[in-house]
């Protein structure tokens, strides 16, 4: 065989070889765009004016705030003056109406007086329906979803906490005065998000 056709062989070879690896497509690129997940009108978690008549020393001197307002005192723990006490509230005020929302939320939060003394509310739970101590959803802390809501829009997107003082967890010296979340304790965390 001669050079020329060597070459010529080896050209066609290539040639053939080169185009059976030639392959080409196009992909789309999609976005879905659902409205931000708004929350606001909180309402704070208020037992109220509670009186004691010693210091609280275990889980037996409780006072729980239902998800409806409702409050029962336990233990030393009794109704003080002019109580009216308020169960926590959040709105959603924005999102995709018909879309399923996770909501998580602490299981405990601390009372301060703002001298080191602090007391915990534990057990919070929460509800779409407010209802008595105990007869809403325990929270289990952020990354733990509590309940799930389709949302419904119009002002029908609130989410109702309730709680209970634990008199077995008490830190320093309890005595009378004004203990908040704001002073020396930590507050209730609440995230919602879409499933």
């Amino acid at each position: 065989m001669t050079m020329k056709k060597i070459l010529l062989a080896s050209g066609v070879a290539m040639s053939i070889a080169g185009g059976a690896y030639a392959a080409t497509t196009n992909i789309d690129a999609l976005a879905n765009f659902v409205a931000a997940v708004t929350l606001a009108n909180e309402v704070d978690m208020d037992f109220s004016s509670v009186a004691f008549s010693a210091a609280p020393t275990i889980a037996g001197d409780n006072v729980q705030l239902g998800t409806d307002d409702s409050i029962t005192y336990n233990g030393v723990f009794s109704v003080g003056i002019a109580a009216v006490p308020v169960a926590g509230e959040v709105e959603i005020t924005a999102g995709s109406v018909g879309a399923t929302v996770d909501v998580e939320c602490d299981a405990t939060a601390t009372l301060g007086d703002g001298f080191g003394n602090t007391i915990d509310v534990t057990s919070i739970e929460t509800t779409m329906t407010p209802g008595a101590s105990g007869t809403g959803t325990a929270c289990a802390g952020i990354g733990v979803t509590a309940i799930s809501h389709v949302l419904a829009g119009g002002g029908a997107d609130v989410i109702y906490f309730g709680g209970q003082i634990d008199g077995s967890t008490v830190g320093g010296v309890f005595g009378a005065g004004a203990y908040s979340s704001a002073t020396g304790g930590n507050d209730i965390q609440v995230d919602v998000n879409y499933q």
